[in-house]
């Protein structure tokens, strides 16, 4: 860019990139990001990366507007409503997470950053994958659908919420992911209900609905 150049050339530049562009640049850099998490192994992605959490606050937000300025649908910011909430349990989190370990939950860090609907910023974002494996020998994070589940610290101890959907891993579905286009809430409130044994809201789901 020559000096002097206006710098809102950048934003338009990004604003007016064809769709299929956009789309394959995703395909892109997800297949990267595949590739590094191979290249560095697990020990960054396993159930005791910490790291995560922090970073993602502040990088997701950036990731957010470069979206946000080519698709309007796709999104890296999310507001969690109280239909995903699975419970409110008096324990930190860091208790919860040993309980998601042992269920076959990780950090999830390419999950959009999330704030419930008093504002509250999410502490953690796990996930397990679910599906059958793309090919043999593929590793986990390829499956098609994750069982998200995100952690919010309360007055009253700590909120799981949680859906399910397809995993952001997937070179060919980032696109699903951030749009939330195959998102299930239901089926992913169930699981972890079920996951993590939390019985009494299993009760719950089995009674017959009175009409």
């Amino acid at each position: 860019m020559r000096p002097g150049a206006p710098v809102f050339i950048h934003d338009t530049m990004i604003e007016t990139l064809p769709d299929d562009v956009v789309y394959y640049a995703g395909v892109a850099t997800v297949s990267l990001l595949v590739l590094g998490r191979l290249y560095v192994g697990e020990h960054y992605f396993n159930d005791r990366a910490r790291f995560w959490g922090p970073l993602r606050r502040y990088a997701i937000p950036i990731l957010h507007r470069l979206f946000q300025r080519h698709d309007e649908d796709l999104y890296a910011e999310t507001e969690i409503g109280t239909n995903q909430v699975v419970d409110i349990v008096d324990d930190p989190p860091e208790t919860v997470l040993e309980d998601l370990a042992n269920a076959g939950y990780e950090p999830q860090p390419l999950a959009s950053f999330a704030r419930d609907w008093l504002g509250r910023p999410e502490v953690a974002s796990w996930a397990r994958y679910e599906g059958p494996a793309p090919f043999h020998g593929a590793p986990h994070f390829l499956r098609p659908r994750q069982v998200h589940v995100r952690l919010f610290e309360t007055d009253e101890g700590t909120m799981i919420t949680a859906h399910e959907e397809a995993t952001p891993w997937r070179p060919d579905q980032w696109r699903d992911h951030y749009r939330g286009e195959t998102m299930d809430v239901e089926t992913g409130v169930v699981m972890v209900a079920f996951d993590l044994e939390l019985d009494h809201l299993l009760e719950e789901l089995a009674d017959p609905i009175e009409v």
